[in-house]
Formats: structure tokens, sequence, C-alpha cells
């Protein structure tokens, strides 16, 4: 693009021409491009924001930022809030996740409250001294590195995947467990894991380059095989659309190729962002052949989530014959998915929780759940083929971790969660049915728990079905008369559970303000199974907003809150829910903050990580599906001179999920045809991606100019702007 074109036009069409004016927003230039789809035109004024590296959108970029973060600092109350959230982290002994038990050692990341980034450790056994393996603020001095890992069966090997500022694309390195020091391997630009019980063998993605605004790098993605010494150049093959067309691999897909510990046979999983996936297999024998003999296993239609091998048996997860999931179990030596065996399902009251499946050596752990909020834990002993019920003595909700690998035997870390309960992590050993503490265990010290509440109601939606909904605050501060702030949060895709019941630390300061946090359950998400799923998908989508707006008038109805005091949030996929709230509903709230989110959802696939959605949310290419992007686009449905409420619309310059033109062309045209005074700010932070900041500093400054924001505009005495 010209700069002086876009200069010249600047000159007489500013975004901000009909704003009433006590914001006086950078200017933004207005250049319609008029689309003709299916027979409806089209008008975007912001189209020239989508090369996010053109100097012109490098540069109202940074006067946004700059403007929203002048803004911001005025607001009382941040700093006081940081300390809060400082002081509340040092309540708690330590912050671990498992990463893996191998060769006896177990792997994990901590931190200890005061420090900025969570490390790398390991032991020998539970009680062995604890070595620090990797600290990613001393990898490459001055950055902070963004990092995951994995162990090779025998543990000696370390895979850690590092990216930088959220970038969520970097390098494999691999270290050597004995010395802690990286060997000389390098593979770029890529993921992956240890091929089985190799400890030399690397499966890996290749994503082909670093830039997370380049659309190829997320395309026809090749699968490769690394040993450990030789150069990456002569790395093999396994498997990509060109080498093996029988697959039917297109470009969006994501490849992922198993080679199991515990079985035979290798699999390889074609994933978009549609639950189903498409499944292959092969003997093991023949992963370094140049041609491997795939066979189909699983087509769409079979509805397979997700799969567990143990032996020559495979485990499935599936909506085949139930939509509330059941587990099933055929042989690979002769799969025939038309007579599975069915090892567990879903009934009327409950479904089997899709994001609580783990398995270790013997063993595969799943739960049964009603709405996503109480939850009951089975261990299915893989031997045997029976299940038991697990019983312990703690309080609220306890599940397998889905994450923490174990290579040596049938330990699993449980993790215990709650609206009132803080997450901890216990050892349980199946064959003992022992339930203990370990170096995982944090010592907590939160005070007043006892008064954390919980509510589980359901309510109406605009059709008559009943919605899920959480209601949690301090009872001690609860006043129904309207006068209470509250604070909503959303999501509703993908069948995703976002909102299970848990503590987090971070919202404590709103909870000891009186401020009332609300949960719905909405459609879209994976709270009542899969047709819950199905009846907020694509051309259903509208009913994930009109579910959240159904849940805000029965919060403001019954007086937990009044629209001058109502706040919400939703991040992501959750930006459609949100967007959608406030642009059908503008009077039911006062404060928006949509984060990273899919604002835009008629250009989403013209960006990087659009491709990979288009089974979630549709794509323009189908007339049906285009009516029903049009209509969860936020960007579309503002209106001039509607008076929409205060919005902090958050942006990760280096999202490689939620492209930053996303959220900034919603921005801009909210900022100009907004009938009210209400703030429009658009918080670009150049530090992060996807998922925030890197540091414990970051995350706490970010969580302090929300709530401040919030704070500030419902009326909060401390958190008004300096004069």
């Amino acid at each position: 693009m010209k700069k002086s074109i876009l200069t010249t036009l600047a000159i007489f069409i500013f975004a901000n021409a009909f704003t009433q004016q006590k914001w006086n927003y950078p200017a933004t230039p207005k250049i319609p491009v008029y689309d003709t789809i299916w027979g409806k035109v089209i008008q975007d004024d912001y189209r020239w924001m989508e090369d996010v590296k053109d100097t012109e959108m490098v540069s109202w970029l940074k006067s946004q930022a700059d403007f929203t973060n002048n803004e911001i600092a005025k607001i009382q109350g941040q700093q006081k809030l940081i300390e809060e959230l400082k002081s509340i982290e040092a309540m708690r002994s330590a912050f671990i996740i498992p990463v893996s038990k191998a060769g006896g050692k177990n792997f994990y990341r901590k931190r200890i409250p005061g420090q900025q980034t969570s490390k790398l450790y390991y032991r020998t056994g539970s009680n062995g001294k604890e070595i620090l393996l990797f600290d990613p603020e001393k990898y490459v001095e001055g950055k902070v590195m963004d990092f995951s890992a994995s162990t090779s069966h025998d543990g000696s090997k370390l895979i850690i995947q590092m990216s930088e500022q959220g970038t969520e694309t970097g390098d494999i390195r691999v270290m050597d467990v004995a010395t802690g020091k990286f060997l000389d391997d390098v593979i770029p630009h890529s993921y992956g894991r240890f091929a089985g019980t190799s400890n030399t063998d690397i499966i890996y993605v290749d994503q082909k380059g670093y830039d997370v605004h380049n659309a190829e790098n997320r395309l026809n993605r090749p699968v490769k095989l690394h040993t450990l010494g030789k150069p990456v150049s002569s790395d093999l093959l396994i498997v990509d659309a060109k080498k093996y067309p029988e697959l039917g691999i297109e470009p969006r897909d994501m490849v992922r190729v198993e080679v199991p510990e515990n079985s035979p046979f290798i699999v390889v999983g074609l994933y978009t962002a549609l639950s189903d996936i498409r499944l292959f297999y092969a003997p093991k024998s023949e992963l370094k052949n140049q041609k491997i003999n795939w066979k189909k296993l699983a087509v769409l239609d079979d509805e397979i989530q997700q799969y567990f091998l143990h032996g020559n048996d495979i485990y499935f997860l599936t909506t085949k014959g139930n939509p509330k999931f059941r587990i099933t179990k055929t042989s690979l030596i002769n799969p025939d998915l038309q007579k599975v065996q069915i090892i567990a399902e879903g009934d009327a009251e409950s479904h089997i929780a899709s994001d609580a499946i783990t398995q270790v050596k013997d063993y595969l752990f799943y739960s049964k759940t009603k709405n996503e909020v109480t939850v009951r834990t089975y261990q299915l002993n893989l031997k045997t083929g029976k299940s038991t019920e697990l019983k312990t003595r703690l309080k609220g909700n306890v599940m397998a971790f889905p994450f923490g690998d174990n290579h040596d035997d049938n330990e699993v870390h449980l993790v215990n969660i709650g609206w009132n309960v803080p997450y901890n992590f216990y050892s349980y050993r199946p064959e003992t049915d022992k339930l203990t503490e370990s170096f995982l265990t944090a010592k907590l010290n939160y005070p007043n728990l006892e008064n954390i509440v919980a509510e589980e109601i359901e309510i109406p939606s605009h059709d008559g079905v009943m919605v899920p909904l959480s209601i949690v605050y301090d009872k001690n501060k609860l006043k129904k008369d309207g006068s209470n702030t509250a604070f909503m949060q959303g999501y509703g895709s993908y069948g995703m559970s976002a909102y299970v019941p848990a503590l987090h630390a971070d919202l404590i300061p709103l909870l000891n303000r009186g401020v009332v946090l609300a949960f719905p359950h909405v459609r879209g998400g994976g709270e009542k199974g899969h047709e819950w799923y199905l009846a907020g998908k694509k051309t259903n989508k509208p009913n994930t907003w009109k579910d959240f707006n159904a849940a805000a008038e029965y919060l403001i109805k019954n007086k937990y809150t009044s629209p001058e005091k109502f706040a919400i949030s939703g991040a992501s996929a959750g930006g459609i829910l949100i967007g959608r709230a406030i642009t059908e509903r503008p009077d039911l709230y006062k404060v928006a903050i949509p984060k990273v989110g899919a604002m835009n959802t008629l250009r989403m696939e013209f960006s990087p990580n659009g491709p990979v959605n288009t089974p979630e949310f549709g794509t323009i290419k189908d007339e049906t599906e285009f009516k029903a992007l049009l209509e969860m686009d936020s960007f579309h449905h503002i209106i001039k001179g509607v008076k929409y409420p205060a919005q902090l619309i958050t942006t990760g310059f280096n999202d490689s999920r939620v492209d930053s033109f996303i959220p900034a062309k919603y921005a801009a045209k909210m900022q100009d045809l907004n009938g009210s005074t209400n703030p429009v700010f658009l918080d670009v932070d150049y530090k992060a991606g996807h998922f925030g900041g890197s540091t414990a500093d970051e995350r706490n400054a970010q969580h302090a100019k929300e709530f401040a924001f919030i704070f500030w505009q419902t009326g909060h005495p401390d958190f008004q702007p300096k004069k």
C-alpha cells in the first residue's frame, strides 16, 4: 500500500468523525472496500489494516497503544492491585505443574512466589534432590523464553521447545539430563516429541518459518523424523500431502504422528478445529521406511475425538451413538469400528468430560460430569477391563491431570479444584487406591475461603432452553439491591468447557471488593455434551450470545447487579460472544473487555490461523456458512449512533491464533461509530501473543489494568482517574 494514498485519504476521512468528542482518538483512515458475496454487498472501511506489517498499520497500532497506555495510566489504584496480587501469590508455597515421569525421574515446572517465570526441574523419585534444568530467563541475555518440555523414554534426554514473546513458534533444543547441557542439535521453527522408546529419534512438525503473520507457515506442514547427531537437512519425511496423496491431507490440516511406547503400531491423525479427527495406522516397524503402508482407521463420520493405545488395542472417545460420549475399544490387529466394545458412556444426567482423560501404564482415567460442575472420576484397568470410581477425602472436584506423561508406572497426578478450592496436586496409585501429598502439593494460606460461595442454577434462554449459570461471591459482601459490580465471563466454542469450577487467585481482589462473578455455560461449549456444542456452532451460533444475554438479564432482574455495574469479558473465540452480546444488547452492560477476540469472523479465514478454523466457524465459500459468519461478525454489527459500553479491546502483536488486525479493525470502527462517550481503548501488547505476557509482573500488570478499568467505569471511588 502506498503511504501517499493513505495520507491523502486520511485528510478528509477519519474514523473519529462521528464519535462524541470526549476522547481524542488517534486518526484512522477509512478506505471503503466492497465485496459482493452470495449477492450481498459487504462494505469494509478498514481492509487496509489487514497487512499488520505495513508501515501505516504499524504506525497506527503504535499510536493506539500509546493513547491507551496514557489514558489507562491515569486510573488510580493499579499499583495497589498489583501489590495485592503479589501478596495473594505469596500465600501458596509454589506453583507447580507436572511435565513427565521417566527413568525414575520426575520432571516438573515450578515457580516460587516472587519469581517471574516457572523453571524446569527434576528429582529422582519423589524425595530426591531437586535439580534445576532450565531457566527461561537465563537462556538468552535480556530475553524471557516461553517453553514447553517433554522427555525421552528413559528420562536421559529432554526436548525443550522455545519461543519468544508469545509467538508459540520456536526451535527444538535437546538437553542431556545428566549434564544439564544442550546438544548441538537445533530443529528450527518446529515442535515434536521423542518417538516411542527411542532416546535418539524425534518426530516433529516443521512450521517452515517464525513469522506469525505469514499464513504459509501454517499450511502444508510436514512431519519429519530427526535422529540426534545428524544434520536436519537429512531428516526423513514421514508424512505430508505430496508424499501420501491417498491420505487426503488438506493444506489446513494439522498432522500428528504418534509413535507410542506401549504399542507395536503408529498412528497418523489429521486435525482441524473440528472435534472429530481422521486416523490412519501402520506397524511401528515401518516407521523409517521410505514409504509407509498407511491403512485407514477412522473417518469423520466415525466421530472420533481422542484415542489411546495399549498393546494391540486402541481406545476411542467418540460421540458415535451417544452425544454424551462413549469410550470404546477395538483391536488394531483387525480393527472394526462398526463392532467396537463399549467401555463407558454418558447418560441422561452426565457426560464424559473430553478434557479429563489421562493414560498411565496400565490404566485409563476418565471423568463423568454434570454441566462440568460436579465431577466423578473413574479408573479403567486396561488389563482386566474393570472400571471403578475414585473416592477421596478431598473437598471439591478431583480429576486426573491430562498432562504430565508417565513412562514408568501407574502413578497419576490428581488435580483438586473448586470455586472456593485453590487448585492443588496429589499423587495417586490405582493398584493400592492410595492418595498422598507429594512434592507437587503446595502449601496454601488463602484467607476468607469459607465466605466464598457458589450458586449453581439454570436459567431460561431466549428459546426456553435451560442454561447452567454459576454465580460466585463473598456471602458477607453481597447486597441484592443492584449495587454490586458484576463480572461475567464466557466462551462457547469448540465444545470446550472453559469455566469449570476453579478458584482463580487473580480474581480474589474482585471478590474482596464485593464483585459478583458469573459464568454462564452457554451453547457452543461442552457443558452438556456434544449436542450442546452443536447447538452453538455455525448457523446455531446466535444461541451462544443469546444465552449469555439471558444470564445477564437474570442477574439484573434478581438484583445481583445493574446495567451500570455490569462488566463482561471473553477471550479468543469468546470475542464472538462478547462482541455480539454488546452489539445486540448494549443496554445490559457498562464495560466489555474482549481479549484477543475473533471480532471480524468474515475475514478470519484470510488470517494465518483462519483456514484450520473454518470447520468450527464456517467459510464464505458456502452460502449458508457465509450468512452464519456475517451474523456472528461483531465488526459488521456496529451501528452508527448506538450507545455502546466502555471497552478495553486487547491484542498481542505476536498472536499466532487471532491476528492483531482482527481486534484492531473492530476497535477502529467502534471508536468511529459509538454514540456514547464511553471510552473505547485498543490495548496492544508488543511482548505478548495469544496467552498474555511471559512474566509474573506482566500478567499482574495486565490484570490490574483490566480490573482498574472495570472499577473506574462502574464508579468505584478508589479507581477514578487522576485530576
